[in-house]
């Protein structure tokens, strides 16, 4: 079979979204977890994200095709002295076959030049084994999720407040202080699509997404007593269904803790991998923009 590896294009993105929903779901069988429904929802996130990353990382977005066919897709995004990978898929019977290393290795000509570097993979072994090989040092993660039970609920008594876009300036000095790197035009595409809290008063500053059915987006603060009030904010949002916290690496107590005293359930998760620094401990990441 021969392979092309070359960058997306407009034309690639309901054939590309199409491979990742396949792959994404090939993964929660094989693992056991269930398979995410493919809402209209989640079809209109898969595609903003797809034409975010064409705009915004051109340099960072490719495909790989056999032929007329998408069979794998690779997304990076570089902010500031940060890269970081926000999707590599390939179709299901085409994996094993070198086609994720070859998108792997155009992803990294993006990282040219940048001080660090981030991954957050899936518990695929071959993916793991990828990125380890390609110098990355693994953080094991867990994830917490279940009904909420309101009574659990704890109120830190901090000012925390809606935020939106105009919030996304403010937002980057606390990136700068947290990840050391600014999220840039991320910040008006989340603030958009999901719930903002912003926390700055003379403890400690920082911000939180969550998305309407409950699942935490990412969270960063300057410090683990703020993460912890924004948490805890973001997991009262008023609505029905369990809630989800993703990426809670083995340095971040606080957040097992918010989880633990919540009632959720905690399960191994996919490692992060990281490059040029270890892990922030007040920030959870996103799965998408990181």
């Amino acid at each position: 079979m021969d392979v092309t590896v070359r960058p997306l294009a407009e034309a690639d993105v309901d054939a590309a979204r199409e491979v990742q929903s396949r792959a994404f779901d090939e993964h929660d069988r094989a693992f056991g977890d269930p398979v995410s429904p493919n809402t209209d929802e989640a079809i209109e996130r898969q595609r903003r994200r797809l034409r975010h990353f064409l705009t915004h990382d051109p340099e960072g977005s490719w495909v790989a095709t056999a032929g007329a066919d998408v069979i794998g897709v690779a997304l990076a995004l570089r902010r500031g002295s940060m890269w970081g990978l926000s999707l590599l898929v390939v179709e299901p019977e085409q994996q094993s076959r070198g086609v994720g290393r070859l998108l792997l290795d155009a992803s990294l000509t993006y990282a040219a030049g940048v001080e660090t570097a981030i991954i957050l993979s899936s518990r695929d072994p071959r993916a793991m084994r990828r990125y380890a090989a390609a110098g990355f040092a693994l953080h094991p993660q867990v994830s917490a999720s279940g009904p909420l039970d309101r009574s659990r609920l704890q109120r830190p008594g901090r000012p925390v407040r809606d935020g939106g876009p105009d919030d996304a300036a403010w937002a980057d000095e606390i990136d700068m202080a947290v990840r050391g790197a600014p999220r840039g035009p991320d910040h008006v595409l989340l603030s958009t699509m999901f719930v903002m809290y912003v926390l700055d008063d003379a403890d400690g500053r920082g911000y939180a997404y969550v998305r309407r059915d409950g699942r935490i987006v990412s969270v960063a603060a300057t410090d683990d007593d703020t993460a912890t009030a924004l948490l805890w904010h973001a997991l009262a949002l008023d609505t029905d269904g369990d809630r989800t916290i993703d990426h809670i690496n083995a340095g971040q107590q606080w957040a097992v803790d918010v989880a633990v005293a919540a009632g959720l359930r905690l399960q191994a998760a996919g490692p992060v991998f990281w490059r040029g620094r270890t892990p922030p401990l007040s920030y959870l990441p996103d799965g998408a923009y990181l």
